[in-house]
């Protein structure tokens, strides 16, 4: 009954997580304490969301499902490292892509696994794509605004199938 229970909180902060990185891919990218904070309540979501996504379908994504979690947990930690000491610059980029890469692998075995709707785990690893453009190409920065959008509704999609689904 706990596992349950913590699965389904999970999803619930997949969903939390997602529509507050809809709104934070519209957010001014000026340093506030206020931005800070927000940032820091998306990652620790994240984080918490990505543990009820996983436990929802560990058995079925298999060992690629765990790697691509384990990538995405470390990556959430990155991230949350980094909004706590934000002076080490260079660790937003490595957390993110790390996050990002581990979501799409998790979202690839999920497709596969078919555990999560189909149009869930496209918007995850398109996301994925569309941020790494965004990062490579120079002066297509509303491609990361893109992701953000894409991800967001991603990982609400996920999180209310976490939420509303039995638990297997």
């Amino acid at each position: 009954m706990f596992r349950i229970r913590l699965i389904r909180w999970g999803g619930l902060a997949a969903i939390l997580a997602g529509i507050l990185r809809v709104i934070a891919s519209f957010t001014p990218t000026a340093a506030s304490v206020g931005l800070q904070i927000f940032y820091f309540a998306i990652d620790v979501l994240l984080l918490l969301g990505v543990i009820g996504v996983y436990a929802f379908q560990k058995q079925e994504t298999g060992r690629w499902g765990f790697f691509g979690f384990l990538l995405a947990l470390i990556g959430a930690g990155l991230l949350i490292g980094h909004d706590v000491v934000s002076a080490v610059a260079f660790l937003y980029p490595v957390a993110a892509f790390l996050f990002a890469v581990g979501i799409s692998v998790l979202a690839i075995r999920s497709w596969a696994a078919n555990t999560l709707p189909r149009w869930t785990s496209a918007l995850l690893i398109t996301s994925t794509i569309v941020g790494i453009l965004g990062f490579v190409v120079k002066g297509f920065d509303i491609l990361f605004v893109i992701s953000g959008v894409i991800f967001g509704i991603g990982f609400i999609g996920a999180g209310l199938t976490v939420w509303l689904q039995p638990v297997r």
